[in-house]
């Protein structure tokens, strides 16, 4: 059975290739642009849209109208066609779909260009990534010890890091991240490299999870993940940089052509990086969730939450998306289909915090201020975040039928190996009695 892996690299650059890139980066934006006006036209005048033949007429009158785009890959003039394809297509499944409007995706727009932002794709059979020894031509400074990609139209560049999988290269996408660019490498491998290249999986446990504003993750043994919150930790330093760039010479108004100063840029570049740098911490705390979730549980019951919704509300913005539930979400199903886990995701409409299990009465005045849940009919006390988990476990069960022993039970042992698994991950945990 094969395995899709990605494995996403950063690329030691120089002004030279930072030139090529940019100019790739144009092509891509000006295919899809090109194309997608096209597309716009057909519609309007009620005629069938076919990308392909679109691709056709592009590459016909691309060396007379646009030569510039000979100057870097192939890929990066044609790929866009095949991308707009996917997501016309997708437009007009979830439009079929009785998906709600906030979750279907809108019709392609038009791209803009972004100084710090950019990508393009190169195809499988153009990606090479050799060892410096490997390397003929020296002109590129090749180390020995290094690994190298090759650019097509541009020769050999130096990543980071050597690609951790072993398999067959799909494709390779490079891309920019401020000032930093990076290759993302799409691995074709067996189930076999997979689970020698990952930890195994430790337990079939069943569990819930309940999404938190105090605290990140809720599971229903009671262990609590608290979110470290690295855009509270970084906002005194954000305020005294925001300042400082309000400060520089710069566009104030709309109708204002007064142009940037190279300090306004210097210091926004400072501000960018900054911002950046919560990304990825936020990131790398998510990927180390999602890991441990999948390793120790075979069943994970997840409440499905209006994130759009919530963020309306000004009180609790910053701090829902300081947690960022959605992208956990996506980490934990993604990761769940590659070990052969069940994501169990629970109505959005259910109300898993004012409803008991056992009695099935709803606390109608529970406010989220109240951090313990009490039953109105028979008088009930638990935390609520608590409650809330072991609800949704509940209506998995119900769902199902019923679950077998090794799914309810949770030995000890595997407590003390999840609490061990999250502390060596660097995660804050505490811990709620769960009645196990």
């Amino acid at each position: 059975m094969a395995i899709t892996l990605s494995h996403r690299i950063e690329i030691k650059i120089n002004n030279e290739f930072k030139t090529y890139c940019r100019k790739a980066f144009g092509i891509s934006r000006f295919t899809w642009n090109w194309a997608l006006e096209k597309v716009k036209k057909k519609i309007s005048n009620k005629q069938k849209v076919n990308l392909f033949e679109l691709k056709k007429e592009f590459n016909l009158i691309k060396r007379r109208q646009f030569p510039f785009v000979l100057e870097v890959t192939k890929y990066a003039s044609q790929q866009p066609f095949i991308f707009l394809m996917q997501a016309l297509e997708q437009f007009y499944v979830d439009l079929k779909s009785n998906k709600s409007s906030s979750k279907r995706r809108g019709f392609p727009n038009f791209k803009k260009k972004r100084h710090c932002s950019g990508s393009f794709y190169i195809g499988g059979d153009q990606v090479r990534v050799k060892k410096g020894s490997e390397i003929k031509d020296k002109r590129f400074g090749a180390s020995e010890n290094k690994y190298y990609l090759h650019i097509p139209k541009f020769g050999w560049v130096m990543l980071r890091e050597a690609i951790r999988f072993p398999g067959k290269i799909i494709s390779a996408t490079i891309s920019q991240d401020g000032e930093k660019f990076f290759a993302s490498f799409n691995i074709e491998t067996s189930k076999i490299v997979f689970e020698a290249t990952h930890r195994e999986n430790v337990q079939e446990a069943l569990c819930g999870c309940d999404w938190g504003v105090k605290d990140l993750l809720t599971f229903s043994n009671g262990i609590k993940i608290k979110g470290s919150k690295y855009l509270r930790k970084k906002e005194r330093k954000l305020t005294r940089l925001q300042k400082k760039l309000a400060k520089k010479q710069h566009r104030r108004t709309k109708g204002d052509k007064t142009p940037k100063s190279k300090n306004f840029i210097k210091q926004s570049k400072k501000l960018g990086k900054l911002y950046r740098k919560v990304k990825v911490q936020r990131l790398d705390e998510n990927e180390k969730i999602s890991s441990v979730l999948v390793r120790h549980f075979g069943v994970i019951c997840l409440e499905t939450l209006n994130v759009k919704g919530m963020m309306s509300n000004h009180r609790l913005a910053k701090a829902i998306s300081d947690n960022s539930p959605y992208a956990l979400r996506q980490m934990i199903k993604r990761k769940a289909a590659q070990r052969e886990r069940t994501v169990f995701e629970i109505d959005q409409f259910y109300a898993s915090s004012k409803t008991y299990r056992r009695c099935g009465a709803i606390n109608k005045e529970l406010k989220l201020r109240d951090r313990n849940f009490i039953c109105p009919k028979c008088g009930f006390t638990e935390d609520r975040d608590t409650q809330a988990a072991k609800n949704l476990t509940e209506v998995y069960i119900d769902r199902v039928g019923s679950a077998s022993p090794e799914l309810l039970k949770i030995k000890p042992v595997d407590l003390t190996a999840l609490l061990d698994d999250l502390a060596i991950n660097g995660l804050a945990t505490s811990r709620e009695e769960a009645g196990i």
